[in-house]
């Protein structure tokens, strides 16, 4: 059998996150407007949505290491399919809450095979290849959010439709072609005590630099909305950033892959680059009620997230053993799904209490601490 290729890799994440992006952005709009739920009850919802996400992520990272990709993909996928079908044919109040949350859970832990496997391939650029899932998630997220709204706006069912088929095919990819790179052997206790080691602190500080990284980011896809619409900027210059943000990635990040992989100097700073890129990003929009300033934000905020969020994952899959992949990755993951979770919360309390000026002071300030975290675990990564 065929195994794994890098190429299948940034396939997998587009198609998955293509067909994720159909759903996400109207999740709100949905239950508030279709469902006529309180957006107090829209958040719940989509909180519980991000728990599921988390825990699949923990377990698509114990089924890597245990059984392998190739079976954990089939596994994965086929609970999001059982959710999406049951959402075709009922996505009315309770049964919305009840299969977005499985729908999650299913697709948390499949997105977790793709960053294992990249770990295990061999004879490639970690960074380079992380690169370029990235590219292929953004990819697929700027197309589905583009078409998602449009579908909606015809039929509801038809947005569950479309998942359903974009993730059908992965499903197909992940049978024939997401086949392990190393034969498992078979599971016992002994096994298992044997494969087993200690957690990497170096690891631990890094998903804590990611979680605040993500902390602070999380800011752009939430709060930040409703300041532009305070100023009177319509929703429609919001979902532009967005687009301006895709168009970015999709653009530059080959040629960041470039600089990478020619230049070892910019390997080594490209992280602390990203992170001070992202606090240009709140320093550009403080006191602003241009629309311009916001677009310049969004640029830095999309600079820095190419340097950043494709090297934490290649740096750890680089300093930890391959047959752990999926335990690694799979706390990479966890940390940034929880910060995107409470991220929108804990940044609305603060603009309860003080205002959105100083959301982006605690954020430049939280961010310039991260890099604190981030030196330290990349050193006991290394020692």
């Amino acid at each position: 059998m065929q195994k794994i290729t890098a190429k299948m890799l940034i396939l997998g994440a587009f198609l998955e996150s293509i067909g994720s992006s159909f759903i996400w952005p109207i999740n709100t709009i949905f239950i508030h407007d279709y469902l006529h739920k309180s957006l107090a009850t829209a958040g719940m919802v989509l909180f519980f949505n991000s728990l599921a996400t988390f825990c699949g992520s923990y377990a698509g990272g114990k089924l890597f290491d245990r059984i392998g990709g190739h079976k954990t993909a089939i596994i994965s996928t086929s609970i999001a399919l059982l959710a999406l079908i049951g959402l075709i044919i009922n996505h009315d109040w309770p049964a919305y809450p009840i299969l977005l949350p499985i729908l999650g859970f299913g697709v948390g832990s499949a997105f977790i095979v793709i960053n294992s496997f990249a770990s295990q391939i061999d004879n490639v650029d970690r960074y380079k290849l992380f690169n370029g899932i990235y590219v292929g998630t953004n990819l697929g997220n700027a197309i589905g959010t583009a078409l998602g709204g449009y579908i909606a706006s015809l039929q509801m069912t038809l947005v569950f439709v479309a998942n359903f088929f974009f993730l059908s095919i992965f499903f197909l990819l992940a049978i024939f072609r997401y086949n392990d790179r190393t034969e498992k052997a078979p599971v016992t206790d002994k096994t298992i005590k044997k494969v087993k080691t200690r957690l990497q602190p170096g690891v631990s500080l890094l998903a804590l630099f990611l979680g605040i990284s993500w902390l602070a980011y999380s800011q752009w896809s939430s709060n930040i909305s409703a300041h532009l619409t305070a100023l009177g900027i319509p929703v429609s210059r919001y979902s532009l950033l967005w687009t301006i943000n895709a168009i970015v990635i999709v653009v530059f990040l080959p040629l960041i892959n470039r600089l990478i992989e020619n230049r070892l100097w910019f390997k080594k700073i490209q992280i602390i680059i990203g992170v001070i890129f992202f606090m240009i990003s709140f320093i550009a929009i403080i006191n602003q009620t241009n629309f311009l300033f916001f677009v310049l934000g969004m640029i830095f905020l999309t600079i820095g997230e190419m340097l950043v969020y494709p090297g934490i994952p290649a740096i750890v899959s680089e300093a930890t053993p391959s047959k752990e992949a999926g335990r690694y990755q799979s706390l990479l993951n966890m940390s940034s799904t929880f910060a995107k979770a409470v991220g929108p919360l804990v940044g609305g309390i603060i603009i309860e209490r003080s205002s959105y000026n100083i959301l982006y002071l605690v954020a430049i300030v939280i961010l310039a601490l991260s890099i604190i975290f981030f030196k330290r675990g990349k050193k006991e990564l290394t020692i």
